[in-house]
């Protein structure tokens, strides 16, 4: 944007069975959306298409036609700048500056013609092509480039081949490491990095590496290593120096869980720093997004209601966003506010936080929604229940910045997908939360406040089970950096005992390879036996101390003393949490951990 003029119109596709609609938003000057309601964009038509991608900088837009190819369209005139007839595309994507488009079809057997294709965006040329055998969603586009195209990267069984981001009949180097699942490259260069990962295979864990071009392509120049890793999702921070790794398993081996397990893993590209993300509250990782802004990034995960979590550069925690049902997390472009939802098999609420003010600025719903997006300018989130996911309510609802809405609602018979241009950064301002309009409404002060109506209690209830019930749930708070930063040496220093791999079992010292059957058998009875004996020297003094123990003290004093205790139990299987988890607890975590036996001694005794 340059001078003093206005930024433009926003502008979305919807996309349906009647075809591809351009319809226009409002512009970012009018303060209200009835001011501007969408219309339609008459000269780009209704075309057919099976999909629809955008240029990063949002200038051109491709339609795709799986059974005639595929056409170039220039966002703001609709103007079509090239058509190619080219039937049995199923996937297309843009590289980072609109130069080229990548195209793949099925692979036919008998055909010698490559499936995987690098058009020319301006003269509709290939310019490039590879077989590709299999497509999978989560490892698309097979071809990567960097940020300003001047390399490109393409996985092999080996490794992954770089090439100029220009010319691709011939390649520049390879890294080589077998077996490579997937890649990705990194959105910064100098130096370009390349992450790659490598499932488990033989016992040997699955790890993921960094590599540098053009000097580091035969040693990796930071690494990580853990199990329980199938599949996994590569995150960069905005700026390219830290690395996410989502990690899934299709079963879990703990049975908590119907959908696998996951991990939450950082990594520092430089190698000196890598750590599992601490999760506020065990279970599943639902979802996790950097901040666009590279000052952090946020993680939804737990059992529902999950906990909502910002972490700064170092993925220690910050901010508690408090316990909801929710399961996914968006941005907005500038990085100034954040949706945080509860889609899907959920009810569809939505809480928006000012990330500047770590401030809630207000709530909405949307039952039922498949999909939803940010405005580019920031100041509007829309949501879309699109077919065939759910083949009936289809339309979009579209809702201000802070929740507010939704402020336009339209029905469609059969909608398939609804995408925002997008547009490069600085095209619109980074605008504050605007100050809210005073009504009427506000500037009377109430005549009588209702009483607040309390919850029902049972007669003699003292209310200590609601108490423990209800400080599971809790609102948003500020975390202590020095109480959750539990960092992992990165570098191996003589002297440490050698770190454990995440998944795998804890090391036990001097411990023997195998024990025989007659051995374990004995070793049991041994055990149960001991457990008896134990069990009955404790059985006068736990007769005592029931029976002496509550009356001594008065109700207070029993819920204070029960409240302490569990909240060290809590602390204790935290703990638990964290040593299955591969860490290694110092002396006083591990004193706490024998002290676990003593403390349920103690709630026994207190008639729990």
């Amino acid at each position: 944007m340059s001078g003093n003029a206005p930024p433009p119109k926003i502008k979305f596709f919807l996309r349906g069975k009647e075809g591809v609609e351009a319809i226009w938003g409002p512009s970012c000057t009018q303060r209200n959306f009835e001011e501007g309601k969408p219309i339609q964009d008459e000269d780009f038509g209704t075309p057919h298409a099976d999909h629809i991608e955008f240029t990063p900088n949002g200038t051109k837009a491709v339609l795709v036609d799986t059974q005639k190819g595929f056409s170039v369209h220039c966002t703001e005139t609709s103007k079509v700048s090239l058509q190619v007839s080219h039937p049995g595309i199923q996937a297309i994507a843009w590289s980072p500056l609109g130069n080229y488009l990548l195209t793949w079809e099925r692979y036919q057997k008998d055909s010698e013609a490559d499936n995987l294709l690098i058009w020319d965006a301006i003269n509709g040329n290939i310019v490039g092509q590879f077989p590709q055998r299999q497509y999978a969603r989560d490892n698309w586009p097979f071809v990567e480039w960097s940020f300003d195209e001047v390399i490109c990267c393409r996985q092999t069984a080996n490794g992954v081949m770089i090439y100029s981001g220009n010319e691709f009949s011939k390649s520049l180097d390879h890294i080589n490491l077998p077996n490579a699942r997937s890649f990705s490259i990194s959105p910064t260069g100098n130096p370009y990095k390349v992450a790659i990962f490598v499932p488990e295979k033989s016992g040997k864990p699955a790890s993921v590496k960094i590599f540098e071009y053009p000097n580091h392509l035969n040693a990796f120049v930071a690494s990580k290593s853990f199990y329980k890793a199938q599949e996994v999702t590569l995150k960069w921070s905005p700026n390219g120096t830290s690395l996410i790794i989502e990690t899934r398993t299709d079963v879990d081996t703990s049975g908590k869980s119907y959908y696998g397990e996951t991990g939450l893993f950082f990594l520092q590209t430089d190698g000196q720093y890598d750590c599992i993300v601490p999760l506020m509250k065990e279970g599943q990782v639902h979802d996790v997004q950097w901040d666009p802004t590279g000052r952090g990034f946020v993680v939804l995960a737990g059992a529902m209601p999950s906990s909502a979590t910002l972490y700064d550069q170092k993925a220690n925690p910050i901010f508690d966003f408090g316990t909801a049902s929710r399961n996914h997390i968006s941005w907005s472009p500038h990085g100034r506010f954040l949706c945080l939802a509860g889609f899907g098999n959920l009810a569809g609420d939505m809480d928006f936080w000012d990330r500047n003010k770590l401030k809630k600025m207000g709530s909405a719903n949307s039952n039922s929604a498949t999909c939803h997006t940010w405005s580019p300018d920031s100041r509007y989130f829309v949501t879309a229940t699109t077919f065939p996911r759910l083949r009936v309510d289809n339309g979009y609802k579209i809702f201000t910045y802070d929740g507010a809405g939704p402020i336009f609602h339209e029905e469609r018979k059969e909608l398939y997908e609804l995408k925002f241009r997008p547009a490069a950064a600085g095209v619109y301002p980074n605008r504050p939360q605007s100050p809210r309009r005073k009504t009427d409404d506000d500037t009377l002060a109430p005549e009588h406040t209702p009483a607040k109506p309390q919850a029902y209690r049972p007669p003699r209830s003292t209310g200590a089970l609601s108490a423990m019930m209800k400080s599971e749930e809790t609102g948003p708070r500020k975390l202590d950096n020095v109480r959750f930063h539990t960092p992992v040496p990165a570098v191996k220093v003589a002297g440490i005992a050698p770190s454990i791999i995440p998944g795998m079992s804890p090391l036990i010292p001097n411990a023997p390879k195998k024990i025989s059957r007659s051995a374990r058998k004995k070793k049991a009875k041994d055990s149960a036996a001991a457990k008896v004996a134990i069990e009955n020297a404790l059985a006068p003094v736990c007769a005592v101390e029931s029976t002496c123990a509550p009356s001594e003290l008065s109700e207070a004093e029993k819920q204070k003393k029960l409240k302490n205790l569990a909240k060290k139990m809590k602390q204790i299987e935290a703990l638990k949490d964290r040593q299955i988890a591969g860490e290694t607890l110092n002396e006083d975590q591990q004193a706490k951990l024998k002290g676990e036996a003593d403390l349920r001694h103690q709630m026994e005794c207190l008639g729990i």
